[in-house]
């Protein structure tokens, strides 16, 4: 087989991450930004362009925090764009009443949640009343995930954490390399939005008070979620640079924390990992020398 020499296994490390859906993968690699999906016929259309890195912001703690919401708004927009014209070319579904049906659902769920059982589990000794919130949080994100963004972006999830961990790990963008890497990894949406909620919840009510009687009531709370937010990230961005230096303890904390992603992914299909892949490949701009050394190779030995 020949060998891949891709971008990163030989140059320096470039900033990367991805976003998932139930139509697809998307990728941001640097300045460039791909997204994937899989036609009704079968064959896979993949789209990229070509955007700002925001080097700068990127080293300002704290507010480097904000580039997660551009990220995933950049490849909505490529992949909006794009998955619509698709539509109206008849070559996929997007199924738009269905999903509005679903997410008013899910608006109807959340909502209810916090409108009934918030103010009965104020009520509650403390262990039982974190038990029910954690218990319905859980239930919650299922139901974001089922509802709104469809059960199989759970596959396509765990198909961008499959191809991402390959491409840092310095393997070949193939298929068997990817098959053999895990479905978690630490930096992701997931982490960062356990962190965000363990902080809320770990900072007190007077530090929220403090910032809406110094500012108004608007913009206390947005600097309040922005506090949190950037601790959360600056954490996530702390504990990911020392994964590999980390002792026991903290490497279980870690391990833990990315087993919420039993939550937010599945084991991908082949299917799955080869949109995944087509995204990876044209947003780090390597594809394989040769299409049928790669794509038809079948499954490693083991494989279940």
């Amino acid at each position: 087989m020949k060998e891949n020499k891709q971008p990163g296994s030989t140059s320096p490390r470039k900033r990367i991450g991805g976003v998932s859906s139930r139509f697809g993968v998307g990728i941001l690699y640097d300045s460039r930004i791909s997204f994937a999906t899989r036609l009704k016929n079968g064959q896979i259309e993949t789209f990229s362009q070509d955007t700002s890195n925001c080097s700068a912001i990127y080293r300002v703690p704290f507010l480097r925090s904000l580039l997660v919401f551009r990220q995933v708004f950049l490849i909505f927009l490529l992949s909006r764009r794009n998955l619509v014209r698709l539509a109206k070319e008849g070559l996929i579904d997007l199924h738009r009443g269905k999903r509005l049906i679903h997410g008013i659902l899910f608006l109807a769920v959340y909502f209810g949640f916090f409108t009934f059982m918030e103010p009965w589990l104020d009520n509650l000794g403390p262990v039982l009343r974190w038990s029910i919130f954690i218990g319905a949080l859980i239930l919650l994100i299922r139901s974001f995930f089922y509802l709104v963004l469809g059960d199989q972006s759970l596959k396509y999830h765990g198909a961008e954490h499959k191809v991402i961990n390959t491409y840092l790990a310095g393997d070949s963008l193939i298929l068997p390399d990817v098959q053999r890497h895990s479905r978690f990894a630490f930096r992701c949406g997931t982490t960062l939005a356990t962190f965000f909620i363990l902080l809320e919840l770990l900072i007190p009510d007077s530090a929220y008070q403090a910032l809406t009687q110094r500012f108004d009531s608007t913009l206390g709370t947005f600097l309040f979620f922005f506090l949190i937010l950037g601790l959360a990230y600056e954490t996530l961005t702390i504990l990911s640079k020392k994964e590999k230096e980390q002792g026991k303890g903290l490497s279980f904390f870690t391990s833990l924390i990315s087993k919420m992603q039993l939550l937010t992914t599945r084991e991908p299909s082949l299917e799955e990992l080869e949109v995944a892949l087509s995204a990876i490949r044209e947003a780090v701009g390597w594809h394989p020398p040769a299409f049928d050394d790669y794509i038809f190779t079948g499954l490693p030995e083991g494989y279940p």
